[in-house]
């Protein structure tokens, strides 16, 4: 694309619209979060610091400017441009309403949530309000305490996270360390309080979210900025694994269907088609289900080159379309957008809005994927695409080897890849309200309130009604606006988001989030063993196929597994890429595999879980005996508890 002729700077806008943070208990280290789609792999150990701390992932903010036309002239820094960033974050949640489901489905019809804390009244709720205040910064290369938002919880100072500029300009925002407690020494789970699963009265936690905006003056001469925003969310245990359906896809497709943006009139193989196929693939690392059947040797192996080949072979190359009937299969093997009922059989096998167990008929039981995705299935099934598959493509390394004009968009898109869009119960980073387009002023930018503004009030229960009405809460947004329909503390939810709930159905399927928190992994032990040539070839591929329960560093009843992630979320196992076994046709030449923190490795393997073994282990391969990880877990849990999560 030619450089813009006029280079006149006439607005500027922050990128990406909505940066994620990502929080971890490093003292001092950091990188930044995903910028370019596809993210090239970052190096084994990037995650971690010496000390085996996990790294905060920090967002960083750009400046674009732009001319009358509407095209990129430049990034704007402290060399081109007088800059003033300023941020605004604040968690809410133990001032917010409970937890219960998502209130924008029909199931939720009628709902009165009560509030959390509700024994806390009149001028004292105010204490539950983690409020970081603005903080303004300027120049390159500034840091230190003065940019740290700290906020009181009942009297408690809380660390939210702080401002940072880079030896560019450029703004970097760090989360908090994944702290949460109870000053008074309350219950993380009371099993007398039917409400009590992740809405623990007497916690806070210190994730947290708010606007980021920009003062900007280019030789005395005032810039109107487009704001963006910051959220800080629990870390991603698997940061080369992509959900079936991502925070973008969800927000593309809602503005699509507004007319804000448009889908492409023919999808491409490469671009469009393969990294929702791709994703499933992806999945094996983290849940043991998916790794049945779309991982090494499965029927539906999307790393399989020639059986991708067949997938993105172009209709009129032999005359006829070949693949026709291939295609739809695929196609149709994928859960309508609309589906008319609650059936766990269609791909992707991923718990929706409203599931419970025993499983209900409803249709939002299991998610599916967006609109948008599923026309692009459809068309790529009738033939209607672009086969570039064989086309020259190279995975690029950084946001700045893109032309100038297309890297805002790839920032706003990169940031949201990311983070989940399903199941919102309520979700990894975000939850229900963000796939509503009142939020919004315009694509990816949330709707800000007038700082100074206080928030509504609605009393002490928030209804359906008052929820989507005109004057509820999914109009403008505030500071912690976002993150205050999570769970409290966070740690808690991730705990108990796990797969294969419905025994007599599946033992790993369906399943909540596994590519922000793992399910099943391969372990550090059992990869030794599968790339180690002097060990017998069935032994490797035995300890290939058994993988791990990720959470069996947690024990004791349910508050006591909460309470141990509390402890130990920056020690549970990471998953990262290391060097496979070439040349084998039963092995892949690349791994994920999950390395826990020092002092607590896993305790036992799935291989004992009724059934399981004689599934997956060689004739006489030795098992153990081992009672399931998954069912000791649910065992404390109460029945009203286990319909809404595990």
């Amino acid at each position: 694309m030619a450089s813009p002729q006029d280079t006149r700077v006439v607005r500027a806008a922050i990128h990406p619209a909505i940066g994620v943070a990502r929080l971890g208990n490093s003292a001092s280290e950091y990188f930044i979060g995903p910028q370019i789609i596809p993210t090239p792999t970052a190096p084994l150990g990037s995650f971690r610091d010496q000390a085996h701390a996990l790294k905060r992932q920090a967002a960083e903010f750009r400046i674009y400017g732009y001319n009358a036309a509407g095209e990129v002239v430049a990034e704007l820094t402290p060399d081109s441009a007088d800059i003033r960033w300023t941020a605004h974050v604040a968690n809410t949640k133990a001032a917010w309403f409970q937890w219960e489901m998502a209130l924008d489905v029909p199931e939720a019809a009628g709902s009165e949530i009560p509030l959390r804390n509700a024994l806390v009244t009149g001028s004292a709720r105010r204490g539950l309000a983690i409020d970081g205040g603005p903080k303004t910064i300027a120049g390159k290369g500034t840091s230190g305490f003065d940019y740290e938002f700290h906020g009181l919880f009942t009297g408690t100072d809380v660390y939210l996270g702080e401002l940072r500029t880079d030896d560019r300009g450029r703004l970097v925002f760090l989360s908090g360390r994944g702290v949460s407690a109870s000053p008074t020494g309350s219950p993380i789970y009371n099993e007398d309080d039917p409400n009590a699963f992740i809405n623990a009265n007497g916690w806070y936690d210190d994730a947290c979210d708010g606007p980021v905006t920009a003062e900007v003056r280019i030789e005395g001469r005032e810039i109107p900025v487009e704001p963006a925003w910051v959220l800080s969310a629990p870390p991603n245990y698997a940061p080369d694994v992509i959900g079936v359906r991502t925070l973008y896809d969800l927000l593309f497709d809602l503005y699509v269907g507004a007319g804000w943006m448009q889908r492409p009139a023919t999808p491409s193989f490469r671009h469009d088609v393969y990294p929702i196929l791709h994703r499933l693939s992806r999945l094996q690392w983290v849940n043991r289900g998916f790794a049945a059947q779309f991982g090494r040797g499965g029927p539906h192996d999307f790393e399989d080159p020639a059986y991708v080949a067949r997938l993105a072979r172009d209709p009129a190359t032999d005359g006829f379309d070949m693949f026709a009937e291939l295609r739809a299969q695929v196609m149709l093997s994928f859960r309508p957008p609309d589906p008319v009922d609650g059936n766990q059989l269609p791909w992707p096998w991923i718990y929706g809005d409203a599931m419970d167990v025993p499983a209900a008929t409803t249709p939002r039981q299991n998610a599916a994927i967006s609109p948008t995705q599923f026309a692009v299935l459809q068309a790529w099934a009738a033939g209607r695409f672009v086969a570039d598959w064989t086309a020259p493509f190279k995975v690029l390394a950084s946001v700045d080897d893109l032309p100038l004009a297309e890297r805002p968009a790839m920032l706003d898109r990169a940031a949201l890849e990311h983070c989940l869009a399903e199941a919102f119960h309520p979700g990894c980073e975000v939850t229900w309200p963000v796939r509503h387009l009142t939020l919004y002023s315009s694509p990816f930018r949330i709707r800000h309130r007038p700082a100074g503004t206080p928030p509504p009030s609605y009393g002490t229960t928030l209804t359906t009604a008052e929820a989507l009405g005109p004057n509820g809460p999914l109009f403008e947004q505030g500071p912690g606006d976002l993150t205050r329909w999570m769970g409290l503390p966070w740690q808690a939810d991730t705990a108990f988001c796990r797969a294969g709930y419905d025994t007599d159905y599946d033992l790993y399927q369906p399943t909540f989030w596994p590519a922000r928190v793992p399910n099943h992994v391969l372990t550090d032990a059992d990869y030794a063993i599968v790339i180690d040539p002097a060990q017998p070839p069935a032994r490797r591929l035995e300890r290939f196929l058994i993988r791990t329960s990720w959470n069996d560093p947690l024990h004791g009843d349910t508050a006591g597994q909460m309470e141990s992630m509390v402890k130990i979320f920056a020690s549970m196992g990471l998953v990262e890429k290391r060097p496979g076994v070439a040349g084998d046709p039963a092995l892949p030449p690349e791994m994920w595999v999950a390395s826990y923190g020092p002092g607590i490795p896993p305790a036992g393997t799935l291989e004992a879980v009724p059934g399981v073994a004689a599934r997956l282990a060689p004739s006489g391969a030795r098992t153990t005996n081992w009672a399931s990880t998954e069912e000791a877990i649910m065992a404390p849990l109460p029945v009203r508890h286990t319909k809404k999560k595990r």
